[in-house]
């Protein structure tokens, strides 16, 4: 498997690597490590035309950094999941790198077996989000009354989506910017919008924030395979 970090603190980078290597064994156990570390967007831009399974991204970087270097990263590596890293943990920032199509969030003050745990999960293609901000009612929820009760959500998404509706919800959970969905999928990119707000409208949510919150607090997200 073929990760990219993007973090200034290179003192992080041997032992990123190291904690990589065991979990990649555990997601995989006949696939090896091909690691890549850069300073910021600008260093990691060298590989933008290679194919990587996860970009790890630290949110403080020198020069571009935030949810500026997240949409330059989306950009540059098209159709690669996209994790932030950050030492930040208010529900402002949780909440608006999720809604930008992070493949998740992981806090940097994270023990080490948390950090594996929450690497084994994107490396799997699910979105990871910390339990204390999946519990904060003002960082996922909307305004707007549940629409399917949350025991019958996991039936719900087998049955009541279509199959093309529910790729592009596991796409979109998965951290994929609608235009890499689009391409993914081969279909206009407006047309991922036209999917995605139908099923906004039937899990009764505002956007993916909010259907993430829905899917992972009804352990739902296998559903969408």
């Amino acid at each position: 498997m073929r990760v990219l970090l993007i973090d200034d603190h290179q003192l992080l980078w041997n032992g990123t690597r190291r904690l990589l290597a065991d979990v990649v064994h555990d997601v995989d156990p006949t696939a090896t490590l091909d690691f890549r570390a850069a300073r910021d967007v600008a260093d990691a831009l060298r590989w933008q035309d290679e194919a990587f399974d996860l970009v790890l991204l630290d949110y403080h970087l020198p020069g571009e950094a935030g949810l500026a270097a997240l949409h330059a990263v989306q950009a540059a590596f098209d159709g690669t999941p996209v994790c932030m890293l950050s030492g930040d943990g208010s529900p402002q920032c949780v909440r608006e790198v999720l809604a930008a199509g992070a493949a998740g969030f992981i806090p940097k003050a994270y023990a080490e077996p948390e950090m594996a745990d929450a690497l084994r999960l994107v490396l799997r293609h699910r979105t990871f989000v910390p339990a204390e901000f999946l519990l904060a009612e003002d960082v996922v929820r909307g305004d707007e009354p549940d629409a399917v009760d949350g025991g019958d959500l996991r039936r719900f998404l087998r049955q009541e989506l279509s199959p093309r509706q529910r790729e592009v919800l596991r796409l979109a959970l998965q951290g994929l910017p609608n235009k890499s969905i689009a391409r993914r999928l081969d279909i206009a990119e407006g047309t991922v919008k036209v999917h995605l707000s139908m099923v906004y409208r039937a899990l009764g949510v505002k956007n993916r924030v909010g259907a993430l919150y829905r899917v992972l607090q009804a352990d739902a997200a296998s559903a969408l395979d």
